[in-house]
């Protein structure tokens, strides 16, 4: 692992990001609250991106509530309702594209410290029961943000080889 990649740069990264991104998608003005350990049992719609590389693999996943995420996607999609959303896989794709512009970041700067890796294409879970966890030997870093009175969990889970 290169000496510059530690798990505080990358957090101080990712809250960096998050917030560019909220603000520049959705013209919000997201406040970093914390580092969380655990998810909240209520229903969610999470996005997950993986990456990989020789030096490095991992996860990003955001995790939205159902109401906030259609509100987000109306939004991002210029209509004044999230009523006004045709489906729900609209949905879908706008929590899909948000986690594969975080996880971009991250990728983009990994491979500007000489991490090199990849990203996939994004994917949505649905529901309230489910729990994400890290395997042996992977970072988990979760960061809790307000954005407009509504609690986003962002997570990114590493590990380098």
């Amino acid at each position: 692992m290169p000496a510059t990649l530690d798990t505080t740069k990358i957090s101080e990264l990712m809250v960096l990001r998050f917030v560019e991104a909220f603000q520049t998608v959705f013209s919000m003005n997201p406040v970093y609250t914390g580092r969380v350990q655990h998810l909240p049992r209520a229903d969610r719609v999470s996005g997950s991106v993986g990456f990989g590389g020789e030096a490095v693999s991992g996860a990003v996943y955001l995790h939205l509530s159902p109401g906030f995420a259609a509100r987000a996607a109306a939004a991002m999609l210029g209509l004044e309702q999230p009523s006004e959303l045709p489906a729900e896989p609209e949905v879908n794709d706008v929590v899909g594209e948000l986690t594969n512009i975080l996880a971009g970041g991250l990728k983009s700067w990994l491979c500007d410290e000489g991490a090199d890796c990849a990203i996939s294409t994004p994917a949505i879970i649905r529901g309230s029961s489910f729990e994400i966890e890290s395997t042996e030997g992977t970072e988990r870093i979760c960061l809790r943000f307000d954005c407009d009175g509504e609690p986003v969990i962002f997570e990114v889970h590493i590990r380098f080889c």
